[in-house]
């Protein structure tokens, strides 16, 4: 099917889920990059107010939108609905599939029904944490993980050493959902691949000085080393890209795709998808582009609108 020629582009960014600033960043970045390759482009700061939403989208009267929102709203076909209704092509999944990959657990439920290894766990209410290590349904071996099923940016992330950790988990209320993941944790290595339209653009290796990759560890100038020519056997990255593939389309993505693993030295972890990952200055996308040949500008390229 042959689409007009694109020449207003609105990019959305902002949002109001605990990633607002990182969207922002991002946005940035992407707006930057579209002007620079002689596109028309309308930066909107989307807030929790559908009229404000729309009327700057009536008035912009953008050929293509780029959804740049990270997190609750932007991530979980909330925005995905709205565009849907507007009609303009835009860019990454759809609401269904960012709807599943936005929730850790089902996400898990579907790409392991797949065939794509997962991490051991069990998904609670957040008013069961209290429960953890008394009631014999979610009892774990030190060190375990607790995280919201509906979160990003490791925003709410808790690595579980010893009782110690947990009882300071149990001591407050919790801030990150209705429901929480429990899972073992993996010892080894942190893999991320990128996958666009179908296909692995490339993977990198995610080195880090904190106890594991938190929000600090994503954004600060030097939180993280992403290694492109990091070193596994050649049989665990061809099962890592497999697997990268399979998890894309068990949830029927679309566009851009970030999905995180863990290797243990021997067997592949699924951890999470991320289809509306970072594009900020030290988010990942972008350094796998650039070890594989592509700019971040060649992204419009990349993406190729209405697909």
């Amino acid at each position: 099917m042959e689409h007009e020629p694109i020449k207003k582009i609105a990019v959305l960014m902002g949002g109001w889920s605990d990633e607002r600033d990182i969207s922002l960043r991002s946005g940035a970045q992407i707006a930057s990059d579209l002007k620079s390759l002689g596109f028309d482009v309308t930066s909107i700061d989307v807030k929790k107010n559908l009229r404000s939403l729309t009327d700057e989208l009536y008035k912009s009267q953008p050929d293509y939108i780029f959804n740049e929102l990270h997190g609750a709203g932007g991530e979980d076909g909330v925005i995905q609905g709205v565009l849907e209704i507007f009609g303009v092509p835009y860019s990454n999944s759809r609401v269904l599939s960012s709807a599943i990959a936005f929730d850790k657990a089902i996400a898990k439920i579907i790409v392991e029904h797949a065939g794509v290894r997962i991490v051991p766990g069990v998904c609670i209410k957040s008013s069961d944490i209290n429960l953890i290590n008394i009631s014999s349904d979610i009892k774990f071996d030190f060190p375990f993980v607790i995280k919201p099923t509906d979160n990003g940016s490791s925003v709410g992330v808790c690595l579980i050493r010893d009782e110690s950790d947990l009882l300071k988990v149990q001591s407050k209320p919790w801030q990150h959902g209705d429901r929480v993941l429990v899972e073992k944790y993996i010892p080894g290595r942190e893999l991320t691949v990128l996958v666009l339209n179908e296909k692995v653009i490339g993977s990198v290796e995610i080195v880090y000085k904190n106890a594991f990759y938190d929000f600090d560890a994503k954004y600060s100038i030097s939180g993280s080393n992403h290694i492109a020519n990091y070193e596994i056997p050649h049989d665990a990255k061809i099962e890592l890209h497999h697997m990268a593939e399979k998890a894309y389309n068990a949830c029927l993505c679309k566009g851009i795709a970030r999905i995180d693993f863990r290797y243990d030295g021997q067997k592949m972890y699924f951890l999470e998808i991320n289809t509306q990952p970072g594009m900020t200055s030290t988010s990942l996308v972008p350094d796998i582009l650039r070890a594989n040949g592509f700019s971040l500008t060649d992204i419009w390229n990349l993406i190729k609108p209405g697909m």
